[in-house]
């Protein structure tokens, strides 16, 4: 097959782009629809849109300037010249490839977002204010988590450019497994869920005034000038993506060279990817209820957070040298990372549903980590008996049984807090760096370097399990705190001893049934004696 030249590599990355992205759009919305039993829209539905408004006649509010009337073609080619700066098709940088670093990519998408706000406010329209004022305070964290996401990456490769990041993992696949890395894949992913109007954050396409942001910024447009605002925001989706997956996650798949059937099979690869982090969103949309308004600047904040603690782990964590990535380490360091993050979300968390929920999910991890070790011959067959009593007591008896004891003695499911959620998030994360610093001098022989890394993770949230237990007065609370404070010790001794003797796991599970006993009685006694169950009741009963 011919060899297509840069410059037309250059242009046929934005084509892609720009042709692609309401089909991922239409796609999205159609799996929505299904898995939430309704009709939905046609898959090509985004494309008959921007057809049918092109065609419209613009209609302008009264107050309406220049600045209304260019914003949308101006945020149209804000997003045209992203596909210019990083790899969309190629491995290798194309000509424009290295005018512009993930900080210039920010500014780009930063203006066409900004250009948007602006053209809300030129128009008059006290709703287009309201949304535009909306977008900007609820994503005031936005940039800072940039900020930070671009720290992570230049600590790791000496740049932030696109192209050499990409290059980095793909010489050294270890990378993606590094806690810090890790994390900050979690920021930047909640962040890709803020700037495309997905839940938990709004309802995308909702047409509520309680839930409208993006919408309400552009409900004064039509015309030719709505129809680029909808496909720039499709467009906007599928560069996040795109940077999420070709940059950040597996950046393999592209074409090393200009060859056509490489180009060809690099465009149906981005297109399963895109497809890929559509199919998490769908989950996400079709999983989890709408934040209240007033919720969503803590959803911000978090991926903040994340991307600080991102930064924070890299400048503690082992070194990897030229080692190689093995499955068990991998995992290892993927279950440590995910039970942390539940942890956090359980220490988030003012809901004992959502709690329990959280917990029964990282008990599933934690079975998983016990079958990989187990399949990769680093322990004993017997580890696969113990991940399957794991899902059976941890991720689905347990649950279940407080559940029922609480709806039984009508318990209030609002768990309160000694200090407030930021603050313990800080608490937390200041945890998590101790740990990272006690054990530094630690090592584990002739293990790989990635169960090294998971060590500390497991013991950062064997201690945020303990910040739990302290921050929360609440029965149910303190018995999740201990819990997960189990599952992270699992995780722990896995990574030091994969070989452990499945009697001393078995007794460990007996320890975490013994507690869950006393927390029946607990709550018994609680409920009957106070009408609450609060651990702090208890204090009259001291001399």
């Amino acid at each position: 097959m011919p060899t297509l030249p840069d410059w037309a590599l250059q242009v046929l990355q934005v084509l892609v782009i720009l042709v692609m992205a309401p089909l991922v759009t239409g796609i999205i919305a159609r799996a929505e629809a299904i898995i939430q039993q309704r009709r939905g829209p046609r898959i090509l539905q985004p494309y008959y849109d921007i057809l049918k408004l092109l065609q419209k006649e613009t209609v302008l509010p009264e107050p309406a300037g220049p600045v209304f009337r260019a914003a949308p073609y101006v945020s149209f080619a804000a997003y045209a010249t992203v596909p210019l700066l990083i790899p969309v098709l190629t491995t290798f940088p194309l000509p424009l490839g290295y005018m512009a670093d993930f900080f210039g990519v920010g500014m780009i998408l930063a203006l066409a977002s900004w250009v948007v706000s602006i053209a809300a406010v030129d128009s008059g329209s006290p709703y287009a204010q309201l949304g535009s004022s909306r977008l900007r305070s609820f994503g005031a964290f936005n940039e800072p988590t940039v900020i930070f996401v671009t720290f992570v990456l230049a600590l790791t490769t000496h740049t932030d450019l696109p192209y050499a990041f990409g290059a980095t993992i793909r010489s050294a696949t270890v990378q993606v497994f590094r806690p810090s890395h890790l994390l900050m894949l979690a920021a930047f992913f909640m962040l890709v869920l803020n700037e495309t109007g997905r839940i938990p954050v709004e309802n995308h396409g909702g047409t509520l005034e309680f839930g409208q942001i993006d919408e309400g910024r552009v409900a004064e447009h039509s015309g030719p000038g709505l129809a680029f605002l909808r496909w720039g925001a499709s467009v906007k989706q599928l560069l996040l993506f795109t940077i999420l997956m070709n940059v950040l996650v597996v950046p393999w798949g592209m074409a090393a060279t200009g060859n056509l059937g490489s180009v060809l099979i690099a465009i149906g690869l981005l297109f399963c990817k895109a497809l890929a982090v559509g199919a998490v969103v769908v989950v996400i949309e079709s999983s989890f209820a709408k934040l209240r308004l007033y919720k969503i600047p803590e959803f911000t904040v978090a991926s903040f957070l994340l991307a600080v603690l991102a930064v924070l782990v890299f400048l503690f964590e082992p070194a990897y040298g030229d080692l190689k990535l093995t499955v068990f380490g991998a995992g290892a360091t993927i279950t440590a990372v995910i039970v942390l993050l539940l942890e956090f979300g359980l220490l988030r968390s003012q809901d004992v549903w959502e709690q329990l929920r959280l917990y029964a999910l990282g008990s599933v991890v934690v079975a998983a980590l016990a079958f990989i070790t187990a399949a990769t011959g680093h322990g004993e067959g017997s580890l696969y008996a113990l991940g399957a009593v794991t899902i059976g007591l941890k991720a689905l008896l347990f649950p279940l049984g407080i559940r029922y004891i609480l709806r039984r003695l009508d318990a209030e499911p609002r768990v309160s807090s000694m200090i407030g959620v930021p603050s313990a998030i800080l608490l937390a994360i200041l945890l998590c760096c101790f740990a990272f610093i006690a054990l530094a001098p630690v090592h584990l022989g002739a293990e790989a370097a990635l169960p090294l890394s998971a060590l500390p993770i497991a013991v950062g949230g064997v201690l945020v399990a303990f910040l739990l237990m302290v921050l929360r007065p609440h029965a149910p609370s303190q018995l999740l705190g201990f819990l997960a404070l189990e599952n992270a010790a699992t995780v722990a001794s896995i990574v030091i001893a994969p070989g452990l003797p499945i009697i001393l796991a078995l007794l460990l599970l007996f320890d975490v049934l013994v507690g869950v006993l006393v927390f029946v009685v607990l709550v018994q006694y609680l409920a009957i004696e106070r009408s609450a169950i609060r651990t702090d009741a208890l204090d009259r009963l001291t001399g």
